[in-house]
């Protein structure tokens, strides 16, 4: 029984030493900060009222040659491009913040969750985001019979909403981490005193997948396909600029605060890895028997764009913000070997997001 304490005792005070050591990263103060350019006051927990505006577009377009190579079919679909209105929470403390946010209006059709999780210290940021919503898809399926003639075959939009979801990771890294702090103004838990940039190196990571009902027209026009998924990784370099319009340190009582900083930050990107594979649902012995191919793209420059405000006085903030970016990929899949009908299958598309973010918070 002893030798058990003994043991339990110290395996607590292993885990005791991560969780300081996880609270000390995300509280402590940047060192190598100057303090006549970034102002660090004490750690606090913050809780913020959001309300975001949103938009995720989805396009792809697909050429099937047949294999006596008489005729080449093409198939169009494209994310119809509503835009959501979300309201939610979030919660922070230090560098760290969680946020949860949910569709107003009508969830039956287009039902929506997000959930974010961040970590933004003064030179680095780590931001992950689950997007998941349904949405209908408009298509176009036909038969190119020459140069600009095309016959079409069908076309109309999905009668059941298209499931949508997606991880994204994005990490950011500041080369100035004397006088610039990337967390001022889309975290506010530090101030910038004074104007500053730095150049940023960046990295992405998206993990998608769209989702038709087999029964959808669409779907049987497209050899069967039910499901599509993305892999995609992406890094590059770039600018970002923190503007402070205005700073009033605060007086030794921590009241008097001041300030009103924009920042705006672009990073170009290169996609080293771009996957797309493709779930066909194939009849074999009158059962129907998901058969999957997968396409290596080829490498595509794309990029991120993200601008934002925050305003801070005594314990209270406003910050608005917002961001886009766009991911494309191209490449051609090999299907002989399970289709009688095609050979091969060109495909190009393209994934584009944007966000508009208001928040208020308060800082205890």
């Amino acid at each position: 029984m002893l030798l058990g304490a003994a043991s339990f005792q110290g395996f607590s005070q292993e885990r005791d030493s991560l969780w300081n050591r996880f609270v000390h990263y995300i509280s402590s103060p940047a060192v190598q900060l100057d303090p006549k350019s970034v102002y660090q006051p004490a750690p606090y927990f913050s809780i913020s009222l959001t309300g975001d505006l949103r938009q995720a577009g989805m396009s792809q377009e697909n050429h099937l040659t047949y294999t006596d190579g008489s005729l080449e079919a093409y198939s169009t679909t494209r994310l119809k491009g509503i835009i959501d209105k979300d309201m939610g929470v979030q919660v922070g403390y230090g560098n760290f913040s969680v946020g949860i946010n949910h569709k107003i209006g009508d969830r039956k059709k287009a039902a929506k969750r997000d959930i974010s999780f961040s970590c933004l210290s003064p030179g680095a940021a780590l931001q992950l985001q689950y997007i998941g919503f349904k949405r209908p898809v408009e298509y176009e399926v036909g038969i190119k019979l020459g140069d600009n003639l095309d016959e079409t075959l069908a076309a109309g939009e999905t009668k059941n909403p298209v499931k949508v979801t997606a991880f994204i990771a994005d990490a950011d890294y500041a080369l100035n981490r004397r006088d610039f702090a990337y967390s001022a103004v889309y975290r506010g838990n530090v101030i910038q005193r004074r104007s500053a940039g730095t150049f940023m190196l960046g990295a992405k990571f998206i993990q998608g997948m769209v989702e038709y009902d087999p029964d959808e027209v669409v779907s049987g026009l497209m050899m069967g396909m039910t499901k599509q998924t993305t892999l995609q990784a992406s890094v590059g370099g770039g600018f970002s600029y923190n503007h402070v319009f205005l700073h009033r340190q605060p007086g030794a009582d921590g009241t008097g605060l001041r300030n009103l900083t924009m920042n705006v930050t672009g990073i170009p990107m290169l996609t080293i890895l771009n996957r797309f594979t493709s779930t066909i649902q194939r009849e074999t012995g009158g059962k129907k028997v998901p058969v999957k191919s997968v396409m290596n793209g080829k490498i595509r420059v794309n990029y991120v764009v993200r601008a934002g405000a925050i305003y801070s006085w005594d314990n209270f903030f406003v910050s608005i913000d917002g961001s886009y970016d766009s991911f494309a990929y191209t490449g051609r899949t090999d299907v002989s070997d399970y289709n009688l009908l095609f050979e091969t299958i060109d495909s190009s598309g393209k994934f584009s997001r944007w966000s508009a973010s208001a928040k208020v918070g308060v800082k205890f």
